[in-house]
């Protein structure tokens, strides 16, 4: 049994790795995208 839950808290760590590194590769492509968004918006102001 403790194997067994130790695979899965392992399993739970690598999963939020994995979706933490690839919300940095996604903000890091989307920054230029979310900057003309905001010069967009103060332009309609």
């Amino acid at each position: 049994m403790s194997l067994i839950k130790v695979g899965i808290i392992v399993e739970i760590f690598l999963f939020v790795g994995v979706f933490l590194w690839v919300r940095k590769l996604n903000s890091k492509k989307g920054r230029q995208p979310s900057l003309s968004k905001k010069i967009i918006k103060n332009l309609k102001f």
